[in-house]
């Protein structure tokens, strides 16, 4: 880990050296962090005469230094400022100044740096696996003209490669019986050594199966990602953390997105974007000794070896949560699978777009406002609850993502902007209710099975867009009919959910052990 940024602040006092040194305890004192000072350690503070001088070291950032570490610096020393003052009117016997403003991006709840340093790898993680997972997506329609597949075939490659779910159901149970760590490590080792196999796949099947690793790994890794998230954020904050750790997801995608062009350089070029995904190999090593147990897994695991069991995840407690959101995962997935599969080949094939164009128009109406838009879903679901910003975000998703499918010209662009920011609104409430709502020693393997229900509804949406282009005269009048299924699991499942906004994690879903 990098050393951390020295942060010095230096105030000339109004009261005077004696009531302020009785304020500190000494000439040189330590005074402990606040909730809002993000430092490592203690912070020093020095009189000489009527100046004060305060110096932190601002916890480092692994991975996301370079962005987090200005805005943090600067609130750091905004908040040095504000403690100098307080010290002040303490020695003076005035009224305390109010606390500064909490900058937009902070968290609504203060996290710790062990908490911040631990989010920052877990969002690392689903970045190298997240661009990893989305180069079949991307490089669908150049993989399609390469092996000279049809759009029926392609439904059943890409049905085929959430085989990759018995990857996640497995690894997703055992997080519950080996750990959290162990699971993220493999997965991402997994997703990168695949993705590196499919840049030199001699066939459309070899690329099918490394495929299939890949998505299982990507699966695997966002379920006990999200998984650690939840049990390492500060109550009061866990859906603005796994929007937060989740805009990482969000990052590979964009990268993918990015490196598109290279495809039209030339027939074979596709194979370049898995080659880069490759390349999390290397990171593998940082990331093993960044990464620790969660504080929660540890300490189930230390009171009892029942864990992992699956009649807890169906028993009277907890069954009718399971049901509701197996529920959802089957429709919202019949809906996400080929709505994501098939956007570029609807664009290269039906609108006309190259490979350019579609990075231009992801750029526009997919990169920023998603970031943006994850952001505001988690804030509004601390806020407003998880329900309300999971139905509306959904129904506004379904209802523009079928008509960008079926729509073309500038109201394409203004679909595809709608729906991307919709969904990424509702997004981390809808990771919160997969996480939250079940207790630590099974939300694994909750996790595995409603995996399973997810890639059921993935297959069946994938096949039945792939067989029903011909009859429907195009892949988007095919995707647009299953925009129905997120519907109705907003306007039927969605309001039966328990609402964990305000409400501690052990409250939601207490430990049976």
């Amino acid at each position: 880990m990098r050393p951390t940024q020295e942060i010095r602040v230096v105030r000339t006092l109004v009261a005077p050296a004696g009531p302020v040194l009785r304020a500190l305890g000494g000439n040189d004192a330590t005074l402990p962090p606040g909730p809002d000072l993000f430092v490592e350690g203690e912070v020093r503070a020095t009189l000489r005469g009527s100046t004060l001088e305060l110096a932190a070291h601002r916890a480092p950032i692994p991975y996301f230094g370079w962005f987090f570490g200005p805005p943090l610096g600067r609130d750091v020393r905004r908040r040095l400022h504000h403690l100098a003052a307080v010290l002040d009117s303490q020695a003076s016997g005035e009224a305390a100044p109010p606390p500064p403003r909490r900058a937009f991006w902070a968290p609504p709840a203060a996290l710790s740096p062990d908490q911040a340093a631990t989010m920052a790898t877990l969002a690392f993680v689903l970045a190298v696996t997240g661009y990893a997972g989305s180069l079949l997506t991307q490089a669908i329609d150049p993989i399609a003209r390469s092996f000279g597949t049809s759009d029926f075939q392609l439904g059943v490659l890409t049905g085929f490669t959430r085989v990759g779910a018995l990857v996640a159901l497995v690894g997703s149970a055992l997080a519950d019986r080996r750990g959290r760590r162990l699971m993220i490590l493999v997965a991402t080792g997994l997703a990168a050594a695949a993705s590196l196999a499919s840049a030199v796949a001699p066939s459309v099947l070899v690329l099918g199966v490394m495929q299939v690793l890949v998505r299982g790994s990507v699966n695997l890794t966002s379920i006990v990602c999200f998984i650690a998230a939840t049990e390492e954020a500060p109550e009061g904050g866990r859906a603005w953390t796994l929007a937060v750790t989740g805009l990482a997801g969000s990052f590979g995608f964009v990268l993918g997105a990015a490196l598109l062009p290279v495809t039209d350089l030339a027939p074979w070029a596709w194979r370049l974007l898995f080659a880069v995904g490759g390349l999390g190999l290397f990171f593998l090593p940082g990331i093993s000794r960044r990464l620790g147990e969660t504080r929660r897994y540890v300490e189930i695991a230390a009171r009892t070896q029942r864990r992992g069991r699956v009649r807890e995840v169906v028993d009277p407690i907890y069954g009718g949560r399971f049901l509701l959101l197996a529920g959802a995962a089957f429709l919202l997935n019949l809906f996400f699978a080929p709505s994501s599969q098939f956007t570029n080949r609807y664009l290269a094939n039906e609108r006309g777009f190259s490979g350019t164009g579609i990075t231009l128009l992801r750029a526009v109406t997919q990169s920023i406002p998603a970031l943006v838009a994850v952001y505001v879903g988690g804030r509004l679901a601390e806020s407003r609850g998880r329900r309300p910003a999971a139905i509306g975000g959904v129904v506004v998703m379904s209802v523009t993502t079928a008509g960008f499918f079926l729509l073309g010209g500038p109201v394409l662009w203004a679909m595809l902007l709608a729906s991307t920011a919709a969904a990424a609104l509702a997004g981390p409430s809808l990771a919160a209710f997969n996480t939250e709502l079940f207790p630590t020693e099974v939300r694994g393997t909750a996790g595995a099975a409603l995996l399973v229900f997810g890639v059921a509804g993935s297959v069946v949406g994938l096949v039945a867009a792939g067989a029903l282009s011909d009859p429907l005269g195009g892949i988007g009048p095919a995707v647009a009919l299953t925009a129905a299924a997120p519907l109705l699991a907003a306007v039927a499942l969605f309001p039966r959910l328990p609402e964990a906004r305000g409400r501690e994690l052990d409250e939601i879903s207490p430990p049976e052990v």
